[in-house]
C-alpha cells in the first residue's frame, strides 16, 4: 500500500547513519557536522523537497570505520519499525562509504524478501558544501530512484551511488576516490540511472503482495568472534592453531589464493588447522580474495584437502557478504556441522544458488 500523500508526494524517511554526504558547516565555527534538520539538507539540496514529504532521524554520527554489529543490529530494527507503520514510500539511509556495503548487507539479511518499500544506501565522496561534491548527485539519484521504484513496485535494499542502483548485499566498496565508487562484480547492477530514465533489470525484486512485513518474524542480530585471515605464502600454522583454540573464535573465513586453495603441504599446510576447527564446531569458510570471484575449492588437490577437513565455500558470495550473513547465522545458533546449506541460501539475493 501507498504511503503517497494528498499533494501526490511521497513520503521519505531519511535516516542518518553518519559519514561525509550530510555533513553540513556549522555556523559559529565553520567546521563540518551532521544534520540535525530535514531543513539543513534541503536548504543545500532543496529538490528533494519538490518530490517527497521528507522526515530526518539522525541515528548516529561517527565515521563508518567505526561502525559495529551493534550498528547493524540498531539500523536494521529502525529500519524494520518504520516499514512497519506503513507511512513511508521509501528510506533514504545516508552513510560514510569505508563500510557502507557492509551496514547495507546486514540490513538486507534483516528484511530478507520481506522488505515491502525502496531502502536506499548511499554517501559521497565529497561534502555537501564542496566545490565539484557528488553528494547532492547521490541524494537526488537515491530519491530518483525511489520514485521510480515505487512506479515499478520495486522492493529492494540497494546502494545507489554515482550512475548505478545495485543490490546491496551483492556490493563492495572499489575506490576510495572514484566517484564510481561502489561495484557488484559478480551480480549486474539493478538498473542505470541516466538522464533520461531509471530502468530495473528483470531480476529486481517486486514487491510480495501476499506477504505483508511483520517485524516480529525477522533477525536482528549478528555474533561477534569471526576472525577473516588472508591466506598468504608462508602464514604460520601456529598463529591459526592459536586463533581457533583461544575460545574467542566462533568462525574462521579463510580469503584464499585462488578460486579456494589453502596451503597443504609440509609445515606451512593449513589442513590440520582445518580439521581442529571442524573439531570444535567452529566453521572454517573458504572465500577467494578476487572481486567478483567464486570459490571452487574442488576443482585442485589443495582445495578438495581444504573441503575433506570440513571447510565450507562461499560460492559467490562477496567478501564482505561472506562475514556479515556468517556473523547472522551464528547468532542464530549455526555451527560448522549444519551452517553449509544456510550460507548458500540465498535470503535477499546475496548469492546464487
Amino acid at each position: 500500500m501507498s504511503a503517497t500523500t494528498q499533494t501526490g508526494l511521497l513520503n521519505v524517511l531519511i535516516l542518518g547513519g553518519g559519514g561525509t554526504v550530510a555533513m553540513i558547516p556549522d555556523p559559529q565555527t565553520g567546521t563540518l557536522i551532521p544534520a540535525k534538520t530535514i531543513e539543513d539538507i534541503t536548504a543545500l539540496v532543496p529538490s528533494l523537497a519538490e518530490h517527497a514529504v521528507l522526515e530526518l532521524r539522525q541515528l548516529e554520527n561517527l565515521d563508518s570505520t567505526e561502525l559495529n554489529q551493534s550498528h547493524w543490529t540498531r539500523f536494521g530494527m529502525e529500519i524494520a519499525k518504520a516499514i512497519e507503520t506503513g507511512k513511508y514510500d521509501g528510506i533514504i539511509f545516508t552513510h560514510g562509504t569505508d563500510t557502507m556495503a557492509y551496514t547495507a548487507t546486514a540490513v538486507a539479511l534483516i528484511l530478507g524478501r520481506r522488505v515491502t518499500i525502496p531502502v536506499i544506501f548511499t554517501g559521497s565522496q565529497l561534502p555537501l558544501v564542496s566545490f565539484g561534491t557528488d553528494a547532492r548527485f547521490n541524494l537526488e539519484n537515491a530519491m530518483r530512484t525511489i520514485i521510480r521504484a515505487r512506479q515499478r513496485g520495486v522492493a529492494e535494499v540497494m546502494i545507489v551511488f554515482n550512475k548505478f542502483a545495485l543490490r546491496a548485499c551483492r556490493s563492495v566498496k572499489v575506490s576510495e576516490a572514484d566517484f564510481i565508487a561502489f561495484g557488484s562484480p559478480a551480480f549486474l547492477p539493478l538498473a542505470e540511472i541516466s538522464a533520461v530514465d531509471i530502468n530495473f533489470t528483470r531480476d529486481t525484486y517486486r514487491v510480495a503482495q501476499d506477504k505483508p512485513f511483520d517485524m516480529s518474524k525477522l533477525h536482528f542480530q549478528f555474533d561477534r568472534g569471526v576472525v577473516v585471515l588472508d591466506l598468504v605464502p608462508g602464514l604460520e600454522p601456529g598463529i591459526v592453531f592459536h586463533i581457533i583454540e583461544s575460545g574467542k573464535c566462533k568462525a574462521l573465513i579463510l580469503r584464499s589464493l585462488g578460486a579456494g586453495n589453502v596451503p597443504s603441504l609440509q609445515e606451512y599446510s593449513l589442513i590440520p588447522c582445518i580439521s581442529q576447527a571442524t573439531k570444535l564446531r567452529i566453521p572454517v569458510v573458504v572465500t577467494t580474495k578476487f572481486v567478483g570471484g567464486t570459490t571452487h575449492a574442488g576443482i585442485y588437490g589443495p582445495g578438495r584437502a581444504a573441503l575433506d577437513a570440513g571447510a565450507i565455500e562461499s560460492g559467490n558470495l562477496t567478501d564482505v557478504a561472506t562475514q556479515v550473513k556468517v556473523m547472522w547465522l551464528l547468532a542464530q545458533g549455526f555451527r560448522s556441522d549444519n551452517i553449509q546449506k544456510a550460507l548458500l541460501n540465498p535470503v535477499c539475493g546475496e548469492v546464487s544458488r
